[in-house]
C-alpha cells in the first residue's frame, strides 16, 4: 500500500505517515490507532513491533554528517530524534539575531545552557539573561517547563552558542 492509498483510508495525512516511517515523528495514539484500523489490528498488535529498548550509548562526533538542522539555527544532536526521550540540539545565533523555540501543545521540560555569549530569553513574557563571557567560567542556565514559546535574543556582539535538551522530544 502507498501512502497515498494509507492516508486517505486512514484520514491521517501523507506527509505525517511519511514522518512516522522515516523515524522523524513518533505520531500521536489516535493516528496509530488509525493506521491499526486499515490494517484490521488491534492497537496492541499495532505496537508489537516494539522490543526491549536497546540502551547502548549512541555515539555523535563533530563533524558527522549525521545530524539536521532545524529552521537555520538549531542542530539536533542524535540520530531519529523524536524516537527518544530527550532531544539534544545545539543553538547558534549571530549578532542580535532572535529565534523561537515553538509553543508545544504537550507537556515539555527544557534544559538551556549557554556555552559561549549572551542571551536573553522571554518566556511569554518574562525575561531571563543567559551569560558567559570568559572560557574559564560556567554559563548560566535555564530550567523550564513552560509550553509557551521561547523567544531567543543574541543581546551581544558576537555569535552565541547554547545546549538545549528537552523532554519529550521537541522542536
Amino acid at each position: 500500500m502507498t501512502q497515498e492509498e494509507l492516508a486517505k483510508n486512514s484520514g491521517v495525512d501523507k506527509a505525517i505517515i511519511s514522518k512516522i516511517e522515516t523515524g522523524k515523528m513518533p505520531g500521536t495514539v489516535e493516528c496509530h490507532r488509525k493506521l491499526a484500523q486499515v490494517f484490521s489490528m488491534k492497537l496492541s498488535e499495532f505496537y508489537a513491533f516494539l522490543e526491549k529498548e536497546d540502551n547502548v550509548p549512541v555515539e555523535l562526533h563533530p563533524g558527522e554528517k549525521t545530524t539536521d538542522v532545524y529552521q537555520k539555527f538549531l542542530e539536533i544532536l542524535t540520530t531519529i530524534p523524536l524516537t527518544k526521550k530527550m532531544l539534544p540540539t545545539y543553538i547558534t545565533l549571530g549578532p542580535g539575531e532572535e529565534k523561537f523555540l515553538e509553543e508545544t501543545l504537550k507537556k515539555v521540560e527544557r534544559f538551556i545552557i549557554i556555552l559561549e555569549g549572551s542571551v536573553e530569553l522571554d518566556i511569554a513574557g518574562k525575561i531571563f539573561l543567559l551569560n558567559k563571557s570568559r572560557p574559564d567560567q560556567k554559563g548560566d542556565s535555564l530550567y523550564s517547563k513552560s509550553p509557551k514559546r521561547h523567544k531567543l535574543k543574541n543581546k551581544g556582539s558576537s555569535t552565541a552558542y547554547l545546549l538545549c535538551v528537552s523532554s519529550p522530544p521537541v522542536l
